[in-house]
């Protein structure tokens, strides 16, 4: 399955930390952001959102066919967007690059020790008081302990548009590892949607905005 517009919680992150905003009596203005990075960018829906409210905006992915829709995306809506294939634990981009790193659905679908890699690429390759956008498949899901277990809170979907991927399902603990010391907590919020027919069955996802200390 293929969205072709841009996470409600990103556009929310980016109100809340990036534009201008109302705050009581007065306008306050964030701080200036130049260059966002999309971290598992997929068709690339999230870069081309931040390039057009007119940031530098790259999108990396480990897949050449997600990147070259994204490529084509970018040139039909005539936007110069950096579209990479590339490994998100084994980033392409020097220190202190990007002002805004954003992962919609990525970092759940790697193993935690190669999700703590990407994270600490993260890091490295933002700004000090740089941002940090993630959002994470919630260990209180209905799915939890669906598919093939792979190590603890894991598993390997067996069916669906997603068979064969991993499936990390998160706890705080595990959130405040996976951050580490490299960050400070902006806000973490857990978002929970109970769904038809009898609501019984829950989507869970934790969502996760930090600032590179």
């Amino acid at each position: 399955m293929t969205n072709w517009y841009p996470n409600e919680n990103i556009i929310r992150f980016c109100a809340r930390l990036i534009q201008k905003r109302l705050t009581y009596d007065k306008l306050e203005i964030k701080r200036p952001v130049k260059r966002v990075l999309d971290l598992g960018c997929g068709n690339g829906r999230h870069a081309i959102y931040f390039a057009r409210e007119g940031m530098e905006a790259c999108g990396i992915d480990i897949s050449l066919t997600a990147i070259e829709w994204a490529q084509d995306w970018a040139r039909r809506e005539s936007l110069e967007v950096d579209f990479r294939v590339g490994n998100i634990a084994q980033l392409p981009y020097p220190d202190q690059y990007f002002d805004v790193v954003v992962s919609h659905g990525v970092l759940d679908h790697i193993s935690m020790d190669d999700a703590k890699q990407a994270v600490a690429e993260v890091a490295r390759v933002l700004t000090t008081g740089g941002l940090f956008y993630c959002d994470l498949k919630s260990a209180d899901d209905s799915e939890f302990g669906v598919g093939e277990e792979a190590g603890a809170n894991t598993f390997v979907v067996t069916d669906g548009f997603e068979k064969g991927l991993i499936q990390h399902f998160f706890t705080l603990d595990e959130i405040h590892e996976l951050i580490g010391q490299s960050f400070r907590t902006i806000y973490i919020e857990t978002h929970d949607h109970r769904l038809a027919p009898d609501f019984t069955r829950m989507i869970a996802r934790w969502i996760i905005a930090a600032e590179r200390t």
